[in-house]
């Protein structure tokens, strides 16, 4: 048996806010991670963008503490030259060596190619887990328990309520494999859409480098009937730059996912959207000009989940409380994402917040403690909150915000004794996140 302080199941966004903020409130961390990366979906399912830590128009930052310092120590190793306007779009391996680097000198324990299959619990009390992988089984103890699996993984293995897809009728968001495009000739691309606005669209920064690429419905549609492009649920095409010339990342397939645990319903998606990733390629070397050229750098190692299982919590986040900027007292991080949901029959759906594009709602702390549970956090893409609520606060800019803040409180948890979480004293875990530079 090994034992910790605090054990987080998933090193993706939300995992590595948590892992950070473990160290820095002084905690004996774990990482429990199924991959052979950090990062998650960032890194194996190529989200090469960090979004969620300025308001949608970009004009005002809301998330910060860990989340910043992923960032700067990402510029240090050159995988990205910062935001650019709403996001901040990436390199995967820089952000793969950069998260590595960060959680070791950190002094954070990562277990790789390590899946969650049970759990002991007493009284409502996560005792311990068990974590198989190559060497068998290995049981873990800690004090404390975050899941940021994506999926609920430990809440599920724990006994405790979760939820899954959409309510009323169990359908789940599209998922994705974007793929990157390298060599693509930028000024001739620009020249193209200036003549032919209507069937590609392009953003430009103040130094005249191409930033984001979108192909129109009409331009797909025309592709679709008489080019054989094969993109089954997809209407439109958007690209946008890594932050290395003439290479962008495109994320157009989209698969239904009916069972998100079945393996064999997951191969059948991951072939599916490669077999849209190999027709787009031969699309846009044949039909657009800028990319005759170009070649297929590499797509995501995995197929990337939107949503899954919620974990049930103390708060359930809801579509009104996102979209009517709600302000909660217990608030832990702020989100101004609109609702994005890849619905499988409407297609890409944005509802944006009623504030507008510059405005945010916080992120209650209700919503991260598992309901039941005296020392089990959820956050992530599995955060306690409705479908469609989750369709906003799932970006990554505060899926690490919400790491930040249950690590935070783990720790007041285990230096004021607290027999739950439940109890932490909402005002100095909210003094606590603040003097660590995080923004409420």
């Amino acid at each position: 048996m090994v034992d910790y302080d605090i054990v987080i199941v998933g090193g993706g966004p939300a995992g590595v806010g948590a892992a950070i903020a473990a160290a820095k409130n002084k905690l004996k961390a774990a990482v429990i991670e199924r991959n052979a990366l950090l990062g998650g979906n960032w890194t194996n399912g190529y989200v090469l963008s960090i979004l969620g830590m300025y308001t949608y128009d970009g004009s005002e930052k809301i998330v910060g503490g860990v989340a910043d310092e992923v960032v700067e120590n990402l510029i240090r190793y050159n995988g990205t030259k910062g935001h650019v306007g709403n996001f901040i779009p990436f390199r995967p391996d820089e952000m793969k060596i950069s998260l590595g680097e960060l959680l070791k000198k950190l002094g954070v324990d990562v277990y790789f190619n390590s899946l969650v299959s049970g759990a002991k619990v007493e009284s409502g009390r996560v005792k311990s887990i068990e974590i198989t992988g190559k060497a068998g089984i290995k049981k873990i103890s800690a004090k404390m328990f975050i899941d940021s699996s994506g999926d609920a993984d430990l809440v599920y293995a724990a006994g405790f309520n979760t939820v899954s897809g959409k309510e009323g009728e169990g359908w789940h968001q599209e998922a994705t494999i974007p793929f990157r495009i390298a060599n693509v000739n930028s000024d001739a691309l620009v020249l193209f859409s200036m003549a032919h606005n209507d069937l590609v669209t392009v953003v430009v920064d103040d130094f005249g480098k191409l930033t984001r690429i979108r192909l129109t419905d009409k331009l797909i549609g025309k592709a679709k009937s008489e080019h054989e492009l094969y993109l089954p649920t997809s209407n439109s095409e958007f690209m946008f730059n890594t932050s290395k010339d003439g290479e962008f990342v495109c994320n157009a397939t989209h698969v239904q996912i009916v069972d998100f645990a079945d393996g064999k319903v997951l191969a059948a998606a991951v072939e599916n959207a490669r077999k849209q990733i190999e027709s787009s390629i031969k699309f846009l070397k044949k039909y657009l000009h800028g990319f005759e050229s170009a070649y297929l750098m590499d797509s995501a190692p995995s197929i990337g989940l939107r949503e899954t299982r919620r974990a049930i919590g103390e708060y359930v986040l809801k579509r009104e409380d996102v979209l009517g900027n709600r302000r909660f007292d217990d608030a832990i991080a702020r989100c101004g994402h609109p609702l994005e949901i890849h619905d499988p029959k409407k297609g890409v759906v944005y509802v944006h917040l009623n504030g507008g594009d510059s405005s945010w709602y916080h992120i209650p702390y209700g919503a991260i403690v598992v309901k039941g549970a005296k020392n089990l956090f959820a956050i992530g893409r599995c955060l306690s909150a409705e479908f469609d609520a989750q369709a906003s606060a799932r970006v990554t800019g505060t899926a690490m915000a919400m790491g930040h803040a249950a690590s935070a409180a783990a720790a007041i948890a285990i230096g004021n004794k607290l027999t739950s979480i439940k109890n932490v004293p909402i005002r100095q875990l909210q003094s606590r996140l603040k003097k660590q530079g995080a923004i409420i």
